[in-house]
């Protein structure tokens, strides 16, 4: 698992583009990050308190749920497990790069990848709930285990899974 980097980030506000390239199963990767400050859209999640600059940090890639790790998973590396660790690496890269600290409140907006169909049957699916595999449960805690090395503190947590043309995660710092 190889990876190198290269940025175009604006050093005063630690806001930008950060791009991850390597291999992963010996096939090239090229995962984008950014970080934006904006508002939450609490309307999506039938919420009545609105922030406006919040911190949110973009990984622009399928989101990966957390897999079940045995013992065996030490020295057998499955390809499951192989992903979850790369995203893992790839988060905590993105977050020490831009200097982004989660908060103990998160909103997480999961944007799954939409299948192939007719444009007309994309246009009815877009930014409509995903209630499909994977679970949203796997994919808030494979976040939560790249975002905190003890995700303990997080007392808050609001989570959203829809569908969407560009897969992507969405973390916000709701404090």
């Amino acid at each position: 698992m190889q990876m190198e980097s290269s940025e175009s980030t604006d050093s005063k506000l630690k806001t930008g583009i950060y791009t991850f390239r390597g291999s992963l199963l010996n096939e090239p990767k090229e995962i984008r990050t950014t970080v934006h400050w904006g508002t939450f859209p609490f309307h999506t999640f039938h919420l009545r308190r609105e922030f406006d600059n919040l911190a949110c940090l973009t990984i622009w890639d399928k989101p990966i749920p957390k897999p079940r790790e045995t013992q065996r998973d030490r020295w057998a590396k499955r390809p499951c497990v192989l992903r979850f660790r790369f995203f893992r690496d790839i988060v905590r890269s993105a977050m020490e790069h831009f200097e982004f600290v989660p908060s103990e409140e998160l909103g997480l907006v999961f944007y799954m990848k939409m299948p192939k169909l007719s444009k007309i049957k994309q246009a009815e699916r877009i930014h409509k709930p995903h209630q499909v595999r994977p679970d949203l449960d796997n994919l808030e805690k494979a976040t939560l285990d790249a975002l905190y090395a003890e995700d303990a503190v997080v007392y808050l947590k609001t989570a959203l899974k829809i569908w969407s043309l560009e897969p992507r995660i969405e973390i916000w710092n709701l404090k």
